[in-house]
């Protein structure tokens, strides 16, 4: 990294971005709320939060969101049925955006670019402005984004920037990236000193994240199948209570339920994804009552199994991106941390 490739913005021309930002797109970017924070949307002169901790909810509540109507149906007096797409949207502009939660987009693009693709989502990525943010110490205690290789991940932002103090430093990675930069301050580049200052930092930093894990990420798959009979499945599940709560955190739980809803005269009608869980009791039951996962140790397992080898397995990236969230947010305090600890002895 050198002066020539990141450039300066000053902390007072942030509102400036968000202004500029806000002509085209729908700005968000984290807000305090309550203990937690959530993604809000800005209006220029509002503050800007660049230390925040983390979200309790991940982006893919904005991109997938928890409710959303596929299509809307009508039946004509002819018995045709027409088709109606949902309202086209504001594309989305996200500030600060930390690199668990970029590489939990990249794996949210992966599941629906994969199969028959789903535009709905994938549209939305592809217009989404995104300004990614470098972490300087854990967002949780939960955290391990270093051993999961998303600590410094910068796919897929515009511009990504580390905040020094009075200046963030950025590096631009696309072409509307540069452009906007361009029209919010002088392209000026960093100096020298703030390289310099820049590289210390995050020499300094790595002290902050120590590494949790003995192995590479790429071992997990090997690891875990290794450890698919282990009895660690039986007592992490003994304190799991099926609430569904890790799935709501997580960055990369894409599972969804579809249904239909119309009145009783069938001629108008809309279907509607909403999320679900490998967790939740009777996700895994089919038709004529059989379940496949009936307990809770296969069905701990089996998202463990998911993020850790199915997701790598398929996409070639792993499901989990280390931000915490599900054991933190966990009732019963299970943590996918050391559930992979404890099988990495067989990595």
């Amino acid at each position: 990294m050198t002066e020539r490739d990141v450039y300066r913005l000053p902390r007072e021309r942030l509102g400036a971005l968000v202004a500029r930002l806000e002509r085209d797109y729908r700005v968000l970017g984290p807000a305090p709320r309550g203990d937690t924070y959530a993604w809000e949307e800005l209006r220029p002169g509002d503050p800007v939060s660049l230390d925040y901790p983390t979200t309790m909810l991940p982006l893919r509540a904005l991109l997938a969101p928890q409710r959303e109507v596929l299509f809307t149906f009508r039946r004509g007096d002819d018995g045709e049925v027409a088709f109606d797409p949902p309202a086209d949207e504001r594309p989305l502009a996200l500030l600060g955006v930390h690199g668990c939660d970029l590489t939990g987009l990249r794996v949210l693009r992966a599941f629906h670019d994969s199969g028959t693709r789903d535009r709905l989502v994938t549209n939305r990525l592809d217009r989404a402005f995104i300004v990614g943010l470098a972490c300087w110490v854990p967002c949780l205690g939960e955290a391990f984004c270093r051993d999961m290789g998303s600590l410094d991940n910068e796919i897929p932002a515009d511009l990504y920037a580390w905040d020094i103090g009075d200046v963030l430093l950025v590096k631009v990675l696309t072409n509307r990236g540069r452009d906007v930069l361009t029209e919010v301050t002088p392209m000026e580049a960093a100096t020298a000193e703030e390289v310099v200052t820049l590289r210390r930092r995050l020499r300094v930093r790595l002290e902050a994240f120590p590494q949790h894990l003995k192995f590479a990420p790429e071992r997990l798959p090997i690891a875990l199948e290794a450890a698919e009979g282990d009895l660690l499945w039986d007592a992490n599940a003994d304190r799991c209570l099926s609430c569904g709560r890790c799935n709501l955190v997580c960055p990369t739980c894409t599972c969804f339920d579809v249904t239909d809803a119309s009145p009783l005269d069938g001629r108008t009608g809309v279907r509607v994804r909403t999320w679900t869980g490998c967790q939740v009791t009777g996700f895994s039951r089919v038709a004529g009552g059989h379940d496949f996962r009936p307990g809770r140790a296969q069905q701990l397992r089996y998202r463990i199994f998911r993020k850790g080898k199915y997701m790598p397995e398929r996409y070639g990236m792993v499901g989990c991106t280390g931000c915490g969230r599900c054991p933190h947010h966990c009732p019963t305090r299970i943590s996918i941390r050391e559930i992979f600890r404890q099988v990495g002895g067989t990595a």
